[in-house]
This record gives structure tokens, sequence and C-alpha cells, in this order.
């Protein structure tokens, strides 16, 4: 859960207080699915869970706001949490959790047309993603209002994608030679 309240919790301070639909909406146009592994709809969740911890507040709604929107405020708190995890994960090294590589450790289980096949469906899967990341990058730049470090989000997370591209490239040929697996 500390990936999505770095998120959250980051939101409320660089933003000020927000309802729980436009961090969402900010969110979303970082295409922060994409490499904070975060579902949209845990957000809510978080919220309540981050309030019941006083680490936001909720601000009363104004008479001009729809009903059933809640406004969120980051406490103390909250900002102390967020800079005691923003600093962790920039000091620590974790290893990066990839459900692919679990499938891999049993390559050996699939028949060999199954696995090129596969494999050959992942690398084309990997181009169309490193090509749309890509042509998203200079939009991005391009737009003056675009957080400059959050395009280094897409740059990272187009590097990742192109190094597994180039293993999956190799393993396909060690399949094909039978050298794999």
């Amino acid at each position: 859960m500390s990936s999505i309240r770095i998120l959250l919790l980051g939101v409320l301070v660089q933003q000020g207080p927000k309802h729980g639909y436009e961090i969402r909406q900010e969110l979303e146009s970082w295409n922060a699915e994409q490499w904070a592994n975060i579902a949209y709809g845990s957000i809510y969740f978080a919220l309540k869970k981050m309030a019941q911890e006083g680490l936001i507040k909720v601000l009363e709604n104004s008479e001009d706001e729809k009903p059933g929107r809640i406004l969120y405020e980051v406490t103390q708190a909250g900002r102390d949490q967020f800079n005691d995890l923003l600093r962790k994960q920039w000091w620590e090294l974790k290893p990066i959790i990839d459900p692919f590589q679990v499938a891999l450790t049993f390559m050996n289980c699939m028949p060999k047309d199954e696995l090129m096949l596969a494999l050959e469906h992942k690398a084309d899967s990997l181009r169309v993603m490193i090509k749309s990341m890509t042509h998203l990058t200079p939009i991005r730049m391009a737009d003056i209002t675009y957080p400059r470090h959050i395009t280094e989000n897409f740059r990272l997370a187009t590097a990742h994608l192109e190094a597994e591209l180039k293993w999956v490239e190799g393993a396909l040929k060690k399949v094909k030679n039978d050298e794999l697996p």
C-alpha cells in the first residue's frame, strides 16, 4: 500500500485539498496505472483509511459542490509519512516483482511451439507498448503544464520495456535453436 500512499499523499502535498475524483484524474493523466501498479478503485478505500489514521482530514463540502464528494487535505502527520515513504523509496533497493518471471521458471513445462508463440506474442505486445510510450513522451513534453519529472516515469517505463523486449527476442532465438528450455 505504500505506493498508493505516496501517490495520494504526494498529490495532496503538492496540489492542496482535492476530491478523490480529482486525485484520480491527476494520476490518470500521469498514466500511473502503467508504472505504479495501482487500481483506481483502491484510491477511495486508501483515502478513507488514511483519514481514519489521521494522515489526511476531510474538509467540509461547500454548498456549491456536488453532494457526495469529499474534499481531502493532508495533515502534518500525512506530510511526515509522505516524506518518510518518499525517502525510503529513493534510498532502498527493492526487487521488481514480475509474475512473468514466475511463469518463466516453468517454461520447460510448455511445448516448444506454444512457448515460441507466447514469446512472439510477448515481443509483439512489448513493441506496441514501446511505440505507444515513445509517441506519448513528446506529446507530454510539448505540454508546458505537464510536470517534466512525470515524463521521466515514461522514459523509465520505456527503458524497462526495451530491456524486456531485448531479453524476449534473445530467449526466442534460444528456444528456436533448442538452447532453451
